[in-house]
């Protein structure tokens, strides 16, 4: 009995050791989180007032490196080639599972990041011209659908590509309808045209179109969500009709595999504490972001974006594009 308790307490010793290890990890230099969009989107916007946070809980400088290009790809190569020293992490979202299974990355992102803390998750929603609702009579997506049917590619939609997110969401949303596809080079012109009344709808995050709704130059139809946003209570939601959409924006922080874990415990930590901050709370009513939860720690984080992988999965095959298949290996 004697040399089981004395086993007991060295196996507890060691983990409590390991706990307070993780606990006291310090950052001692300069950390680098890498965003693969431009400066002011909603990705670049939504991690630069978390940096300023995690700075004052870290006490060192957190850097935030924009490095564009490919969809995403450009960063996930750079970010690949940095040390696993824990000072060098970039943001993601499901674009980068996207373009994982379409092949476009020399690596499986899946096996080489490592999720460790979400930051927001966005609602997508389904706006329309308020031009074009006046013109064809319709108030609701209900009432679009209706019109659809008896005016087949009656409806056009703005994409800037099927095979990111936004493209998923939308088809999963539109699915059974004819509605006319177009393109176009760049969510501005396509917001533009949508102001205009030169096409019906368009999905979009509701961060990043909420100031034109506010202008009442385009009116919100659908929310892409389990139930009705608090900010559009009057504006139907996709699982209330029946329709099995409900992506959104997940945008969170990844490390490189091999990172050491005390470094992704730390910063997860960091980046939990930050989420009660005040400014933080109010940065998520401001941005739409408090319609879901936000903060999820690397565990929780890890097993939504699992989900997201299969679903996209199936998703790109659909579509023909799916190079790399995780679960039918």
């Amino acid at each position: 009995m004697k040399k089981l308790v004395c086993m007991l307490l060295a196996v507890s010793l060691i983990v409590c050791g390991a706990v307070a290890a993780s606990a006291e990890f310090k950052f001692e230099r300069k950390v680098s989180i890498v965003c693969p969009w431009g400066v002011g989107g909603g990705a670049d916007s939504t991690l630069r007032p978390m940096a300023n946070l995690l700075k004052e809980i870290l006490g060192q400088e957190v850097e935030v490196v924009n490095v564009t290009g490919g969809n995403g790809v450009t960063a996930i190569e750079y970010v690949f080639k940095q040390p696993a020293d824990g000072y060098t992490f970039m943001l993601g979202t499901q674009s980068l599972f996207m373009q994982d299974i379409q092949g476009t990355t020399s690596m499986n992102f899946k096996d080489e990041f490592i999720p460790v803390a979400r930051l927001v998750h966005a609602v997508n929603v389904i706006v329309a011209s308020k031009k074009a609702m006046e013109v064809k009579g319709y108030k609701t997506f209900s009432e679009m659908k209706k019109y659809v049917e008896e005016h087949p590619f009656g409806v056009s939609v703005g994409m800037l590509t099927s095979t990111g997110l936004d493209g998923a969401s939308l088809k999963q949303a539109l699915e059974g309808l004819d509605i006319l596809d177009v393109s176009y080079p760049s969510g501005s012109e396509m917001n533009s045209a949508l102001v205009g009344g030169h096409i019906d709808i368009m999905v979009t995050g509701t961060d990043e179109i909420s100031g034109l709704i506010e202008a009442g130059d385009i009116v919100p139809l659908l929310t892409l969500a389990e139930k009705r946003m608090n900010r559009y209570p009057d504006v139907e939601c996709s699982v209330e009709l029946g329709i099995n959409s409900v992506l959104g924006p997940a945008r969170g922080i990844f490390a490189k595999r091999g990172t050491p874990v005390e470094a992704i415990d730390a910063l997860a930590a960091a980046v939990e504490k930050a989420a009660q901050d005040p400014s933080w709370k109010e940065f998520l009513i401001q941005g739409c972001y408090d319609e879901r939860p936000g903060f999820a720690g690397p565990a929780e984080y890890a097993e939504d974006c699992e989900k997201d992988y299969k679903l996209l999965t199936d998703y790109l095959k659909s579509e023909g594009v799916m190079k790399k298949d995780y679960y039918n290996n």
